[in-house]
């Protein structure tokens, strides 16, 4: 790769995400996970709000409303999530988790002190990068690139 300035931070941390996500797929296929990897922080937040509605996970998760839809025929697919009318508003849908899907995050609860032992071998060569993307995001978060740039 060749050397990137700081411009293309966004980049960089791009490759990063898809990597760990390349990565992590490979481990969740050995360990039988059929949830895909970009979905499992979803399949949780089913599994921890549920029933619920989309607009109820894209406030959770803090995602698009648009990502969130995109991702749910996948997992339905799967036989890890259900959709239902929401007794409440019948024009309403509510995604609940199902015992398969249950029974994926258990697995996956059960491959946790892995990826945190893996990651921390990882951060003994890198630094610790966990808590330094977690405290950009918060810096960016608390002044914007656009407080920070003139133009």
């Amino acid at each position: 790769m060749t050397e990137l300035s700081r411009t293309y931070l966004g980049r960089l941390s791009e490759q990063l995400s898809d990597l760990v996500a390349q990565q992590s797929a490979e481990v969740f296929t050995r360990a039988g996970l059929v949830v895909p990897v970009k979905s499992s922080s979803l399949l949780n937040a089913i599994a921890t709000l549920g029933p619920v509605s989309v607009s109820d996970l894209v406030r959770a998760l803090n995602r698009s409303h648009q990502l969130i839809q995109q991702k749910i025929p996948k997992l339905v697919k799967l036989g890890l999530i259900i959709r239902g009318p929401d007794p409440e508003d019948q024009r309403a849908l509510l995604i609940e988790i199902t015992a398969a899907g249950r029974d994926q995050l258990a697995l996956l609860d059960r491959l946790a002190p892995e990826f945190d032992r893996a990651y921390a071998e990882m951060e003994e060569v890198a630094g610790p990068v966990f808590d330094t993307i977690d405290r950009a995001i918060q810096a960016l978060r608390a002044r914007p690139l656009i407080d920070r740039i003139v133009v």
